[in-house]
């Protein structure tokens, strides 16, 4: 999906945005780029979550660790892609328009707005994607949180049980109830 949709992107970019006109969107791309990147280095400096990781399922643990590991691996490859963009948009910046008008074939200029569009397809779907993996870890988060929580708290009601169950045998001994002979049971009509 990836790959599809920044090719669809620079073919739309190469075929019906002359780059001429791309250089007044330039600013607000670049902005737009360095945000991501600062909220993915703010992504990055959040680590693992803090869990009492022993009372963890290790099966389900493991999952975690494993899906988080993914995701930072992930968030290198969306900087890497923002940087290399971003040294794009800047680089053709420092060219200029004029330069580039005056110097540059058409095919040049609709190739050069072709690697924007493509590029920005490519930032802005792997940025989604990682959005939604970090949702993914989230309701796995979730999931084992509150399973742990629930092994706690039926692990506090299991005790509470036996304690009254204790108190209660406690409480039948202290009354003295002696034990009475009760009969055998008789067949009916006989």
């Amino acid at each position: 999906m990836t790959i599809l949709v920044a090719a669809g992107l620079a073919i739309l970019f190469g075929e019906k945005i002359p780059l001429e006109r791309l250089f007044e969107a330039f600013q607000p791309m670049i902005v737009a780029l360095s945000i991501m990147i600062a909220a993915v280095l703010v992504r990055l400096n959040r680590g693992m979550p803090s869990l009492e990781w022993k009372s963890i399922d290790p099966v389900r643990r493991s999952q975690l660790t494993g899906r988080i590991v993914e995701v930072v691996r992930e968030y290198i490859t969306i900087v890497a892609i923002n940087a290399v963009m971003l040294v794009y948009l800047v680089s053709l910046i420092t060219i200029g328009k004029g330069e580039i008008g005056a110097s540059w074939s058409v095919l040049g200029q609709r190739i050069a707005a072709a690697m924007v569009g493509f590029g920005l397809g490519l930032c802005f779907v792997r940025m989604g994607y990682v959005i939604w993996r970090d949702l993914d870890i989230v309701k796995l988060q979730k999931a084992l949180i509150d399973a742990t929580a629930t092994k706690d708290a039926d692990a506090a009601e299991a005790a509470a049980a036996a304690a009254a169950a204790a108190e209660k045998i406690v409480d039948i001994k202290a009354a003295g109830l002696r034990k009475i002979s009760i009969p055998e049971p008789k067949a009916w009509g006989k």
